[in-house]
Formats: C-alpha cells, sequence, structure tokens
C-alpha cells in the first residue's frame, strides 16, 4: 500500500516543457526531472548544449526541440511537436531568459523589446498555446521562472527587472484565470544563482565584485553567504509540480539564500 500511495506523489512518466533548459537553471530543471522520472522536452536555440545535456541523459526519456522564443511561430511548432509526439502536457516550465543590465538613459528600445519578448511575451505565448494540452492532464502546472528583481528594484537593469516584476503579476493572473480547469499556475524567483547569466559584462562574476562583497557579505545582505546553484532552483520547481502542491496556486517562492528578508 505505501508504494501505490507514494507512486500517486511521483511525477515519473509526466511530461514536462523546459524552455531554455539547456544551461544554468534550466539545466537544473531538466536534470532533476529526469532523475524523477519525467519525459523532458528542452526548447531552446541553443542545439548543441542541447545536444551535449541529452546524450549525458536517457535519449527515450528526453528530447529536443530548436526554438527561437522571440518567435512565435516557433512556439507553435513547439506546441505541435509536443502533442505528435506525447499527446498531452503536465508540466509547462517557463524557464528562458536574457539580461542585457542597461539603465534607462542607456537603454535601446530595439533591446528592451528583445528582452521582453524572451523574459515575458515569450511565458505568455507558451501559456496561450500549451494551454489544450495541459487541459487534457490530471495534473496541469504552469511554472514560471522569475527573479528577485522583479520584486525589488535593482538600478541598471530596466528590461529584465520590469519583465520579471510582469511575469510574478502573470503568475496571478493565470492563476485565478486557469483555476477552474485545475491548472496550478505559480513562479519560483531566484535570486544569486551561479549560471551564465551572473557573469557580467567584463567577464568578471558578480560574487567577485566589490560592490557584491561590501553590500552583500560584509553587511550580511546574504544570510547563507554563498551563491546559490541550478539545483536549488530546481528543487522548488519540483515542488510545485509535485502534488504536495496541489493547494497552491497563485504564489511566489523566493530562493534567494535570505537576501529578499534583509531589505
Amino acid at each position: 500500500m505505501s508504494f501505490e500511495i507514494s507512486n500517486l506523489f511521483s511525477v515519473a512518466g509526466k511530461t514536462a516543457i523546459v524552455t531554455g533548459g539547456s544551461r544554468g537553471i534550466g539545466e537544473g530543471i531538466v536534470k532533476r526531472l529526469y532523475d524523477e522520472g519525467c519525459h523532458i522536452i528542452i526548447a531552446d536555440i541553443r542545439k548543441e548544449l542541447a545536444k551535449n545535456l541529452i546524450s549525458s541523459l536517457n535519449k527515450d526519456q528526453i528530447s529536443f526541440f530548436q526554438t527561437d522564443l522571440a518567435k512565435e511561430e516557433d512556439i507553435k511548432k513547439l506546441i505541435e511537436f509536443t502533442n505528435n509526439n506525447w499527446g498531452s502536457l503536465d508540466f509547462l516550465i517557463n524557464n528562458a531568459g536574457i539580461e542585457d543590465g542597461f539603465a534607462l538613459a542607456d537603454q535601446t528600445y530595439e533591446a528592451y523589446r528583445k528582452t521582453m519578448k524572451i523574459n515575458m511575451d515569450a511565458p505568455f505565448l507558451c501559456s496561450k498555446y500549451a494551454l489544450p494540452l495541459l487541459e487534457k492532464s490530471k495534473t496541469p502546472r504552469i511554472i514560471m521562472i522569475t527573479s528577485i528583481q522583479g520584486i525589488r528594484g535593482y538600478k541598471g537593469n530596466i528590461s529584465y527587472n520590469t519583465a520579471k516584476g510582469g511575469l510574478i503579476n502573470m503568475t496571478r493572473v493565470l492563476a485565478v484565470e486557469l483555476a477552474e480547469k485545475n491548472i496550478l499556475v505559480n513562479s519560483v524567483a531566484p535570486g544569486f544563482i551561479n549560471t551564465p547569466l551572473s557573469v557580467m559584462k567584463d567577464g568578471n562574476l558578480e560574487w567577485d565584485t566589490d560592490w557584491f562583497k561590501d553590500v552583500y557579505l560584509k553587511y550580511e545582505k546574504l544570510p547563507m553567504g554563498r551563491y546559490g546553484n541550478p539545483d536549488d532552483v530546481a528543487g522548488a520547481v519540483y515542488f510545485f509540480c509535485s502534488e504536495d502542491s496541489k493547494y497552491v496556486t497563485g504564489q511566489t517562492l523566493l530562493v534567494d539564500g535570505g537576501v529578499s528578508s534583509t531589505f
């Protein structure tokens, strides 16, 4: 009996799309869901990175669909690919994101729109076109990867902060709108995570800069005293995929080592 009950709370055999799943947080999510027995579609523009990741895993359990998430037609084709190969979808994980790091005076509208297309428009379009597949699932979930930068202001990063803040509110709106369809919508807001996005324009890591050491370490604004890792975020995503979260929707879970508690 205990084995049967444990199976009820398993995500094994479920199907998940992970956008931007070839590296960083997305790779961490892919590996965690893979370990839990999920069938995974990596939706990413970086073909070689995705292929390298898949080569180390069971190819029968994971597939890749090259997707430019700035293009609506590519997103439609991604959902068509998922339907043709799996027939339904249990978890849509809108993870892909880009960051340019410009303040208002230096931000071009072209660069601003590029960030918004990937970071906010793509989750909207993926959620919209995946809806018919999610409605076929018994445990449908939409999970947004946002950021603590969408919760509080950080200067010099207007497009990224704006998009991530919008994504948090999109989470709330969709949670209310889709509750009648039993689709749960939540978001995870990482803090400082050791990924390619933590590399600054000059090639240095945020962690190694004087301002980071002064503000976040010297004055204890990062209580846990370390960068997070992709698997820290992946654990939160897994929680939202699991039946343990079956009465949770419209929420944002901060995975930030305590940063948000110090301001």
